[in-house]
């Protein structure tokens, strides 16, 4: 609670005034020294009952309360003592909290800069509060809103809640439209000896841990509309900037190729990457000599289909009972997408080719 808030409803809970008042630090030390050194002891000076509230590093001074003996008991005068004790340890959490944030924001605005300058190399400046905390290893996520709601998240509240499902330290570090999140090693470590080895079952955790990350902010807190990128474990701050370019870039593309994800991994999306960096002169060029009869993308069950077609890995069953289809039914769809477009998706090559149809014409409407 602020000490003035509280000031206002003690007096106006006992009838008297408390009276503000300061002195020279070396003065303070001098009373108190003969008092226990509980911080809540009854300290009485002149006839008066004495509470420190604040004190004045720079300037070596003290404030503090004071109030006639002949006013208050003893027990009142206690009761205030411990009411202002709680109030300076509130203060003081308040305070480390909002010197995190600030630690925090000064990083995130110096990636940011770099990223927007398209410098993804960099060593963080030596002046920065957070820097030795970058010099062990950490998983990095990166979360964005699709709406300004993002923007009015409150560092505080976010922290709190990234905490409550890691269970472990981190760093929350505020970017533009999204935050970068430093979990520590230990969380990772924890999980590997639960899991098997290799790198798609470490692969797997990570995707799981983005699962449960959206649940729990989706259910508890801001609902559908975010979206979760992680990196693989990075050690120290060297790959610190290249891994949030990263983050963000995939977000960027996984949105922009996958509308109905929430989750999109960097490993996950090589080929979108690709498509993303063409020129898109070149992009259109394609389109217009191998899609022929491109305007099919237009057909938003055709769209499905195919989509649905690419994530089977081909197969022409499971494409059938993902879509809660026949069969047959979805060997008319292929037939038919062939027809119009020369392109048999049963055939590799032709697969290939409209697979990248398809991505073209995702980045380019």
């Amino acid at each position: 609670m602020e000490i003035n808030l509280l000031k206002q409803q003690v007096e106006a809970a006992i009838g008297v005034t408390l009276k503000e008042s300061e002195m020279g630090m070396k003065e303070w030390n001098l009373l108190v020294r003969a008092i226990d050194s509980d911080p809540a002891a009854l300290l009485k000076v002149n006839g008066k009952y004495v509470w420190l509230y604040k004190k004045n590093n720079a300037l070596s001074t003290v404030h503090f309360f004071e109030v006639d003996q002949t006013l208050l008991t003893d027990t009142e005068a206690k009761l205030i003592g411990l009411l202002l004790v709680r109030a300076r340890e509130s203060v003081k959490a308040h305070t480390a909290k909002k010197d995190d944030e600030s630690r925090s924001l000064q990083l995130g605005e110096w990636i940011q800069e770099r990223m927007d300058l398209g410098e993804p190399q960099g060593t963080v400046p030596e002046h920065f509060a957070l820097k030795p905390k970058l010099q062990g290893s950490f998983l990095p996520f990166m979360l964005s809103w699709e709406n300004r709601a993002g923007h009015e998240v409150v560092y505080t509240k976010l922290y709190k809640l990234l905490k409550s499902y890691f269970g472990g330290d981190l760093l929350l570090i505020p970017l533009k439209d999204s935050w970068l999140i430093l979990v520590s090693e230990a969380l990772l470590t924890e999980l590997r000896e639960e899991s098997e080895e290799g790198t798609d079952a470490e692969r797997d955790m990570l995707h799981a841990l983005c699962q449960g990350l959206y649940e729990l902010i989706a259910n508890e807190w801001m609902g559908s509309g975010c979206h979760l990128s992680v990196h693989e474990l990075i050690t120290g701050e060297s790959r610190l900037l290249e891994t949030a370019v990263t983050l963000y870039e995939s977000l960027l593309i996984g949105r922009l190729f996958h509308v109905s994800e929430y989750i999109h991994l960097p490993w996950e999306l090589r080929l979108e990457r690709f498509i993303y960096s063409i020129p898109e002169p070149e992009r259109e060029r394609f389109i217009m000599e191998t899609g022929r009869q491109s305007g099919i993308f237009t057909d938003e069950e055709v769209l499905l289909t195919l989509e649905t077609f690419f994530e089977m890995d081909c197969n022409i069953s499971e494409t059938a009972k993902r879509l809660y289809i026949h069969r047959n039914t979805l060997m008319y769809r292929i037939d038919k997408i062939k027809q119009e477009t020369g392109l048999d998706v049963r055939a590799f090559q032709d697969a290939v080719l409209m697979n990248l149809l398809l991505l073209l014409y995702k980045v380019t409407k």
